[in-house]
Parts: structure tokens; C-alpha cells; sequence
């Protein structure tokens, strides 16, 4: 009998030998940092998804997350998209616009133009081999107000650039799990997800509840009258009902998601090419041919359409209660003139004096869209563009709703290296048919005197 059990063991080992072992599915995707050149010339065709995970490698995260976090979650969902797509993964963009955690050590970030200026280098160095649709899944919660204007700046070359709307998709994906009301930061949804996708980064004996009252997430602050929400630990919301289960429910749904945004993506037509851009043959890399300089009037119809295109990206900045991505549209020097006369000059400014009007309860829930019909080119890197606005949704200290303002608006806008953008804004205000309460700001969309 002893002989019987070891002669059928030593079959067994050897029908499992002829098996071999066992294997994970193949990834349907590629990394493009494991490959060749020789390799990357054959995937990077005018049919590829290319996705760039962007995350910062060093933001906090409160006192129980490592200062990687985005990243770790930048790089699971990254590999999740390669063994579910066809896509090709570049590697990582460590270093991005995240300025809402600049006060806490190890938080880094870049200004919002260098952040859209190295995301519009990274796809042109890419597309200029065959790609031209690009996904960015960036995982950090300022990381739209520089892929906006990087999009812009792209598609007038034939280039589609989207990206993942990540706390959009947290939000829905985490609804019925979570206990939280809201997306926070360094929460129970973000380290719950953490505990799923990369436990070694928690360290869940150090977690903590911070949460001071605000509409949504924004610039977090560690002094009490400082600009933004005040957090001491740098968690808003609370990270101690964090559990991997939750992650795991969270991150499986969201993946799916993500999946089907790259297949859209695939499906969409590119923009056609609206530049003096030059077709570089796959393999070579030439030396860009400059842009003739246009002479008086002779702007491209895609430089009209990207110039009238500014009044959407401002009404769907102000939706979103982002000042960095709504002042990045000035030029570093463009001013605004209001009617009273007061003066708002440079974009940093502008920036600073909208944050601090979307911390007010009066504009929390306001909608400030501008449409520019008429655009007229005086020269070849400039324009004026006229248009109306609205600003609706506006309440009054008590919460009364007040009535819709409107009025027109003029825009002088100037070609700069990084795209058009506005050098002067001017508007005047329509008389309400309905009086609006003294206690409702005089100028729309700044937060200075009554």
C-alpha cells in the first residue's frame, strides 16, 4: 500500500511538471518604461490610449498616511488599467500643482503653469511617434486646474487629452459604504481605498477624526485664522472608520469606470489640427519648425474657437469653486476692472481673491457662466472677445435667494507661449428688475467691500 501512495505522488508531481504552473492572466496593456525603443516604436501607433499617472510623491496625508499615498494610489489604479486595457501606462509625473497642502512639511507642488506646461511637453514627446489620445489619471485634488489648460493647449495641435475625475468618482463609487457625508482628504474613503490597494502606506494606530464645517474640500490650513480649512492634523473628515472592506468595495467599482472612460476616449474623434504643426516621421526628431508670425486679423478659425472657449472654461472653473484653475485663465499680469474702478492686477491675485469669495456662504452654490460670441483678432497674438454673464444662484448673509445678475463683458486676451489668456477683463451690469438686498456684494465675483 505505502508503495501504491508513493507511485501515485510521484505521478502526480509529474503530470503537474508537464502542467507547468499556473499563471495569472496576461496584462491586455504595456508599461511603456519595460520596454525598448525598438518595442515602444511598435506600440505608440495613432490608435493607442496613452495613460500618464500624475500624483504628487510627497503630499500629506495626516499623521497616519505616508506622504506617498496619491502616488501609491496613482500606481495601483495604474496597473489595474494595464491588466485590464490595452493601454499604454507611461510612467509616472511625480511632481504636479497640489497647492492645497502646501503648509504642511513634505507637501510639494509647482505652479499651476508648470504643472500644464510639463503635462503638454510629456504628450507632445509622445504623440509626435503616433499617439494621439492621452488619459491622465491623476489622483490629487488640484490636479484639474492645470489639466484643463493643458487640454486647450493640445487640442488645436490634433491632440485629445482627458483625464479621470477622480473625486467625482470616489464620491459615487464610495455612496452607501461610507459613514462620511462628504469626500474629504486623508478620510475614511482615502485610507480605506489605501488599506485595499497599498496597505504598507497606513498605519492605522496613528488615525484621527479633524473635520471643521466647509462647503467642499479645499485648501487645508494648520492655523485656525488661516486661509482654507483649518486642520491641525491635515485629515479632514475621519480616517478611524477606514477598513479594507470599504476600500475594496470603493476601488472595484471605480475601476470599471475608469476602464469604460479610456473606451470612450478610444471611440472619440481627435480635434483636427488647427497649428503650423509639423508631421515629424515616426523615428526621427527634427527640430520644430517655428510658427510664422500672423499679421493684423489673421488669427486661425481654431484660435477664435479656443479664444470663445475661455468663457466655458471660466463658468465650469466657478461651478467648481476652483480658484487656481479660474485664475490661471489671466496672464500673469492680466488685471480686471471692475465699475466701481477698483483694480485687481495678476493672475496670483485673482487667484487669492476667489478663494476667498468661494469660502463665503453667499457664493457657494452660485453659477457664473460668460459666453464670448464675437471674438475679433487685432493682430496675430491678440484679441478682444465680447460676451454677456450671469451670476446666479447668489444668497444674501441670511440665505434669502437673490435675483440673477447679468451684464456684458470685454475681454482682451494675448497669445503667450502656454496658450491664449486674458490680459484685461472688463464688464458693466445691468440695472436688476427686482432689488437686490444691501447686503449682497456690489461687484460680482469679488470679494472686497459691501
Amino acid at each position: 500500500m505505502r508503495m501504491m501512495l508513493i507511485a501515485l505522488a510521484a505521478a502526480s508531481v509529474g503530470v503537474l511538471a508537464q502542467r507547468g504552473p499556473t499563471s495569472a492572466p496576461a496584462d491586455r496593456g504595456t508599461r511603456l518604461s519595460h520596454l525598448t525603443w525598438v518595442e515602444a516604436e511598435s506600440k505608440l501607433t495613432p490608435e493607442t490610449v496613452v495613460v500618464i499617472p500624475v500624483a504628487p510623491a510627497s503630499s500629506e496625508h495626516g499623521p497616519h498616511l505616508q506622504l506617498r499615498a496619491d502616488l501609491a494610489l496613482a500606481e495601483y489604479f495604474a496597473g489595474r488599467l494595464v491588466a485590464a486595457s490595452p493601454v499604454v501606462v507611461a510612467p509616472a509625473l511625480t511632481v504636479h500643482y497640489a497647492p492645497g497642502l502646501s503648509e504642511y512639511p513634505g507637501s510639494t507642488t509647482v505652479s499651476i503653469n508648470a504643472a500644464r506646461d510639463v503635462v503638454a511637453d510629456l504628450v507632445r514627446s509622445l504623440a509626435r511617434f503616433g499617439p494621439k489620445r492621452f488619459y491622465v489619471l491623476a489622483t490629487a485634488e488640484g490636479a484639474p486646474a492645470a489639466l484643463d489648460p493643458a487640454a486647450a493647449l493640445l487640442a488645436p495641435e490634433g491632440i485629445l487629452l482627458r483625464y479621470a475625475r477622480f473625486t467625482a468618482l470616489v464620491d459615487r463609487a464610495s455612496r452607501g459604504v461610507r459613514q462620511q457625508t462628504m469626500v474629504g482628504h486623508a478620510d475614511e474613503i482615502e485610507t480605506s481605498m489605501l488599506l485595499y490597494a497599498a496597505p504598507e502606506v497606513v498605519d492605522m494606530s496613528r488615525a484621527v477624526r479633524d473635520f471643521s464645517p466647509a462647503a467642499a474640500f479645499g485648501r487645508l490650513s494648520r492655523r485656525r485664522d488661516g486661509p482654507g480649512i483649518f486642520s491641525p492634523s491635515g485629515v479632514w473628515g475621519d480616517a478611524t472608520l477606514a477598513a479594507k472592506d470599504k476600500g475594496g468595495t470603493i476601488v472595484e467599482t471605480m475601476v470599471p469606470a475608469l476602464v469604460q472612460d479610456i473606451e470612450d476616449l478610444r471611440a472619440a474623434d481627435v480635434p483636427p489640427v488647427r497649428s503650423a504643426a509639423v508631421e515629424i516621421p515616426r523615428a526621427a526628431s527634427p527640430t520644430p519648425a517655428a510658427r510664422p508670425p500672423l499679421t493684423a486679423g489673421e488669427c486661425t478659425a481654431g484660435d477664435e474657437r479656443t479664444i470663445a472657449a475661455i468663457g466655458d472654461l471660466f463658468g465650469a472653473a466657478w461651478a467648481a469653486q476652483d480658484a487656481g484653475r479660474l485664475g490661471s485663465l489671466w496672464s500673469p499680469i492680466g488685471n480686471i476692472v471692475h465699475p466701481d474702478g477698483l483694480v485687481e492686477r495678476g493672475a496670483a491675485a485673482i487667484t487669492e481673491a476667489r478663494a476667498e469669495l468661494f469660502s463665503r456662504r453667499e457664493y457657494r452654490a452660485t453659477k457664473h457662466p460668460i459666453k464670448l460670441p464675437m471674438v475679433r483678432c487685432l493682430a496675430g497674438d491678440l484679441a478682444i472677445a465680447d460676451g454677456t454673464w450671469e451670476l446666479r444662484g447668489l444668497v444674501t448673509t441670511s440665505g434669502a435667494p437673490v435675483p440673477t445678475l447679468e451684464g456684458q463683458c470685454t475681454l482682451v486676451v494675448r497669445r503667450l507661449p502656454q496658450g491664449w489668456a486674458i490680459e484685461a477683463y472688463r464688464y458693466s451690469m445691468k440695472v436688476p428688475t427686482v432689488p437686490v438686498p444691501p447686503s449682497v456684494l456690489k461687484r460680482p465675483g469679488y470679494p472686497g467691500g459691501q
